[in-house]
């Protein structure tokens, strides 16, 4: 039975205080943006001797560092502690998030004025406010006895070349209120963790708990993900029901005679839990740091923030390294206004869609949004039941779904692939939207399309290949060679001598749309002619350089 119910609110309602910590109130900015009043995020420079953690004297934080210990005085900062508090493994994580951390200070000092006088000192590179996502979520009219969207963007005939177990090898990442992960019909999607799977059944089940991080992470027994409100290895959702619904939108189980169809099939879900048990959405990064070191292909994010923070793009940038794709929501205001992450470098942020391929009433939009999908009335899964929803959320779930049906069609491809795929394969419909032309990114999906055109039907030429120093040759030691890319696409270039023999490889692998450079050092080789190649499968040419020492 479907059934419709009373929505949450486009700005989730948090309670004036923190579970289990009194003093943590939540403030809000002129803009509506939501704030913990005694907590800043602190970032480090790289270069940065680490902090000290948990400690203290006299009260105050301890931090090893004496210019930051006279400052956490100054400021009555009481705690120092890591912003993540898992073990990390991936190189580009451990560089940005191992010189995060969050500053509690005892309330007496403004969070707002101790921001200039952390950043004053040579150590300390930012310090931003400790703010709370908002859900992107709307209400919605009476339900549908049919989930209308999955025609409507060809993905029942995407599935008639993709489906089944061949879509099990995605993980996607719900980053959100917690998952019903023992629900039927997104039990069997559920991602495992196979280090704490310790009967190797493939399930989550009393003979796993062994209260031992078996897989090194920093995580006791997280078997299908982790919750990051309450921090234990349970991520359901409690009060707070949003993030199951997202979950159904990205890979319910597919083919089984139950309920619905998800837009994944069999795509795994990493279930990451952001919201406590009395309904506060607390910080998801640090679930957006373990979706992106365990594992994930893609992480959805169906919530967001109005004001940019310069420590959460360090974290996506290195997520992105990692080769992992960020799918957000754009928003749910009706205006041009840019919702974080969705507008962060690095992530596809994607808008709603109703039924004739027009901007939903509520769908925010902008040269920042990248792709639309169907957003309204939209089929999820609400506790044992279906509800018909409307919202940004679920639009960036369908294409969350896609990018796992991609990423398991095409195992090869990267993270800037698939969403170039997602998106050259749009069908457009500015034509649809007088004045909102542009602001729509590149279309509405169409998973039929991602699945027949491929990313590599000719082969990518460089818009330019240039040396750009000490040009003309001579050079000396090293030289920098620029090259553009059109599309993303496999590059080579290597080092040949005069004889035609390679000499050295400079960079071998599939590197992003547009603009590049790569050094080479040539102090180890003798004086003489050389050749710079570069190739893009069937695309090839050549420079001359010429080493003098």
């Amino acid at each position: 039975m479907l059934k419709a119910i009373t929505p949450f609110l486009s700005v989730l309602i948090i309670s004036s205080a923190l579970a289990g910590s009194p003093a943590d109130h939540i403030d809000v900015l002129s803009d509506g943006t939501m704030f913990i009043s005694n907590r800043l995020i602190v970032v480090n420079e790289y270069n940065a001797q680490a902090y000290q953690t948990e400690k203290s004297s006299s009260g105050y934080a301890v931090t090893g560092v004496a210019s930051v210990d006279e400052l956490c005085r100054k400021l009555k900062v009481i705690k120092v502690e890591p912003f993540y508090k898992g073990i990390l493994r991936k190189p580009a994580l451990i560089r940005e998030v191992s010189r995060m951390y969050i500053f509690t200070l005892s309330g007496d000092v403004s969070v707002l004025s101790a921001i200039p006088v952390l950043t004053g000192d040579p150590n300390i590179e930012l310090a931003e406010l400790y703010t709370l996502p908002n859900l992107h979520y709307e209400p919605n009219d009476p339900y549908l006895d049919q989930q209308w969207y999955l025609s409507h963007t060809h993905t029942l005939e995407a599935w008639d070349t993709v489906r089944g177990d061949t879509t099990r090898h995605s993980i996607i990442a719900i980053v959100d209120t917690g998952v019903n992960w023992e629900h039927d019909d997104l039990g069997p999607n559920v991602w495992v963790n196979d280090a704490e799977d310790l009967n190797h059944n493939g399930i989550f089940d009393p003979e796993d708990i062994n209260f031992t991080d078996d897989d090194g992470n920093g995580f006791v027994d997280d078997v299908i993900g982790w919750d990051f409100g309450e921090n234990d290895n349970d991520p359901a959702e409690d009060d707070l029901l949003h993030g199951s619904g997202v979950a159904s939108s990205a890979s319910e189980a597919t083919d089984n005679d139950i309920l619905g169809a998800g837009m994944g099939f069999s795509a795994r879900l990493m279930c990451l839990k952001a919201a406590d048990h009395q309904g506060n959405f607390l910080d998801p990064y640090p679930c957006i740091i373990y979706a992106a070191d365990n594992g994930a292909h893609i992480i959805n994010c169906s919530w967001g923030y109005l004001n940019y923070s310069q420590a959460q793009q360090n974290i996506i940038n290195a997520v992105w390294e990692e080769d992992v794709l960020v799918v957000a929501s754009a928003g749910a205001n009706s205006n041009d206004i840019r919702m974080y992450p969705a507008a962060y470098d690095h992530v596809m942020a994607v808008t709603a869609t109703d039924q004739n391929d027009r901007k939903a009433y509520f769908a925010s939009y902008g040269t920042w949004v990248d792709i639309c999908a169907p957003g309204v009335f939209i089929l999820a899964i609400y506790e044992d039941d279906y509800i018909v929803v409307s919202g940004t959320s679920f639009s960036t779930a369908i294409v969350a779904g896609l990018a796992g049906l991609l990423r398991a069609w095409y195992p090869e491809y990267s993270n800037d692939e698939i969403q170039q795929l997602i998106e050259n394969s749009a069908d457009p419909i500015d034509h649809l939207n007088p004045g909102f032309e542009g602001l729509l990114g590149a279309g509405r999906i169409n998973s039929l399309a991602c699945i027949a055109t491929g990313i590599n039907d000719g082969p990518a030429q460089p818009l330019s290949f240039s040396l750009s120093q000490n040009y003309p040759n001579p050079f000396n030691s090293a030289t920098v060679l620029n090259y553009s890319l059109p599309e993303a696409c496999p590059v080579t270039i290597c080092i040949h001598n005069l004889l035609g023999q390679q000499v050295d490889i400079l960079y071998e692998g599939v590197q992003h749309a547009g603009e590049h450079s790569v050094t080479w050092d040539a102090s180890n080789f003798p004086s003489g002619v050389y050749f710079a190649r570069l190739e893009t499968g069937g695309y090839a040419e050549s420079l001359k350089l010429v080493l003098l020492k």
